[in-house]
């Protein structure tokens, strides 16, 4: 069965450990930022998006790190069992996504939907280029229709 391990927290504002169950970060447990001298100064959080839901995710203060780390391994047996692969994987998908995504930015390439594009998706489900009178004399009916037929004036 795979382990949790506790890497530091890559984020350079926050003070503790990220955990990780295999490559899936599913928690952190360090330092809280902005609490009162008197009450706890060290916290933990249980969850992982996509993956988990509202409410599924849990978290909390604590006295110290041992309490913290005690307290993240309780709600982890709970959360674990209830998880399957697909949740995993999803969140996996997402990472991937992301970083492929901030490459393109630092490379100064846009995202296909930053693009701007004269392409459209007639009602008929047909795509064409609103900018082709040819193509799009046909579509401007289909469209024109599809409004009229929602109750939309224009």
């Amino acid at each position: 069965m795979t382990e949790l391990t506790r890497r530091p927290s890559a984020d350079p504002h926050r003070v503790g450990w990220d955990v990780f169950f295999g490559d899936v970060k599913v928690g952190w447990i360090g330092q809280r930022a902005g609490v009162p001298a008197d009450a706890d100064q060290w916290g933990w959080s249980c969850g992982f998006y996509p993956g988990c839901e509202p409410g599924q995710q849990t978290s909390g203060p604590a006295a110290s790190f041992e309490d913290a780390r005690a307290t993240f391994e309780i709600a982890w047996e709970r959360l674990l069992p209830t998880r399957t692969e697909a949740e995993f994987e999803a969140w996996r998908r997402q990472r991937d996504w992301t970083e492929r995504k901030y490459a393109m930015w630092e490379r100064g390439e846009k995202l296909p939907s930053q693009q701007p594009s004269s392409l459209m998706r007639c009602p008929c489900g047909a795509t064409f280029d609103s900018h082709r009178p040819d193509e799009s004399y046909v579509h401007r009916w289909h469209i024109y229709a599809a409004q009229k037929n929602d109750g939309i004036s224009r």
